[in-house]
């Protein structure tokens, strides 16, 4: 006897009453999904789930741009090192990893912490699928009660009008306006090197670190980083590492803003690109990076604004 409901199938075998399931029965965590829906409207399924309060990428780059605080950013990588691997560009490191986990929960307000506001409603599969692995991990270290900027403040290129991209951009701009700036980036980064992203800065000086294992300069660069002038602003391109020496530097009187991809994605959003292409002089993509299949800078302003090179 077959069983349409519940796909099982029954008969006696010399008088042995014996029962199977059919191979397609829907898995367990099928029939989870299939109920979820059901779930999440009963009000003790949602008295058991906490999100961070992330603010959305309008407000976050408001929120920024209307104090002197300085940014930290915490992303996949940052979460994936925490946990135990390496990235790409930056191996395990138990000492970055007890610097990440003390920042994460941000209990100093002159430091705005990021992290991605994926932790409710996530449109991106990846992360999905990594939150899905770290989040009661994750949890642990996430502070509640504080508000998180969202990380991806600094990696859009991709607007709903090209006139809101616009207005999204001078509004980032006016961070350094008439500011002496200092960029710290790994090589072959090349921030604002043919574009006109800084051409409102001052003046521009550069500390070039290593592209792959930036950590493992970390006292050469944060020990030149805390040489210069307190009215410097530091802005930071160097993945995990800048997440440390934003907050760092924040707690010595510096603004520091990790802006990571910021370059990339001005340069990505003039061309109007819908996704990641080759830039020149740019690293874009982490290949290229770790076959070291990046150009020389031509720009000979570059090699003049470096005070400081740790790259080699």
């Amino acid at each position: 006897m077959y069983n349409k409901l519940t796909k099982k199938i029954t008969f006696n075998l010399f008088g042995i009453k014996i029962k199977f399931q059919l191979p397609f029965k829907p898995k367990k965590h099928n029939e989870r999904f299939e109920n979820l829906l059901y779930e999440l409207a009963d009000p003790r399924t949602l008295s058991s789930i906490k999100l961070p309060k992330v603010l959305n990428i309008e407000e976050s780059l408001l929120a920024l741009a209307n104090s002197n605080k300085s940014l930290a950013r915490f992303g996949d990588g940052e979460f994936k090192i925490m946990f135990g691997e390496s990235i790409n560009f930056q191996k395990y490191d138990s000492k970055l990893v007890k610097k990440l986990k003390e920042i994460i929960k941000n209990q100093d307000n002159r430091v705005f912490i990021g992290i991605p506001d994926t932790f409710g409603f996530c449109p991106n599969n990846y992360f999905r699928k990594l939150l899905v692995h770290i989040r009661a991990e994750l949890y642990k270290y996430i502070s509640f009660e504080n508000d998180y900027l969202d990380a991806f403040i600094t990696r859009q290129y991709k607007f709903a009008t090209k006139e809101y991209g616009e207005r999204y951009y001078r509004l980032f701009k006016q961070l350094w306006t008439n500011k002496d700036i200092i960029i710290v980036e790994g090589l072959g980064t090349h921030l604002g090197i043919g574009n006109d992203l800084f051409d409102n800065a001052k003046t521009i000086q550069r500390i070039i670190c290593p592209n792959r294992n930036a950590y493992s300069k970390y006292n050469e660069i944060f020990n030149e980083a805390n040489k210069q002038a307190k009215d410097k602003l530091f802005l930071l391109a160097l993945g995990p590492t800048a997440t440390v020496l934003a907050y760092e530097l924040a707690q010595l009187g510096y603004r520091a803003l990790d802006i990571g991809h910021i370059d990339v994605m001005y340069e990505l959003f003039l061309k109007d690109a819908q996704t990641l292409i080759p830039l020149e002089n740019k690293i874009v993509f982490n290949s290229e990076r770790k076959n070291k299949k990046f150009e020389h800078c031509k720009d000979p302003r570059y090699y003049e604004q470096i005070i400081a090179d740790f790259s080699k």
